[in-house]
């Protein structure tokens, strides 16, 4: 395994154990974004794009709407953006934010 690709995962592993960990769990709709940017930049990373979907892949402007959130990133020595995929899921009247995959898109 390369350096860029140990740093990729490291990296990527760091996301996953914040989310898997409870990081995003039961936290009120306006806080939603805020923790998930919380996330990414206690890890060093630069969000550059977040963007809300149905459960059919349709993009939508609401929390109340969403089940998926793509987030793109740089930083942390990686050329190109580093995309993640979480899961929204709605508990009553909170959140849950999951990981559930992540990639590297070089530039």
């Amino acid at each position: 395994m390369s350096e860029v690709d140990r740093r990729i995962y490291e990296l990527h592993r760091k996301i996953m154990n914040e989310f898997m960990g409870g990081k995003c769990y039961d936290i009120d709709e306006s806080f939603v974004i805020d923790c998930i940017e919380n996330v990414f930049t206690n890890t060093g990373l630069s969000i550059k794009d977040i963007t809300l979907f149905d459960i059919d892949g349709n993009i939508v402007n609401s929390i109340n709407d969403a089940r998926y959130v793509r987030v793109v990133a740089e930083g942390k020595g990686v050329d190109g953006d580093q995309i993640f995929t979480l899961a929204l899921i709605r508990i009553r009247n909170s959140y849950r934010v999951l990981y559930l995959q992540s990639a590297v898109r070089e530039s």
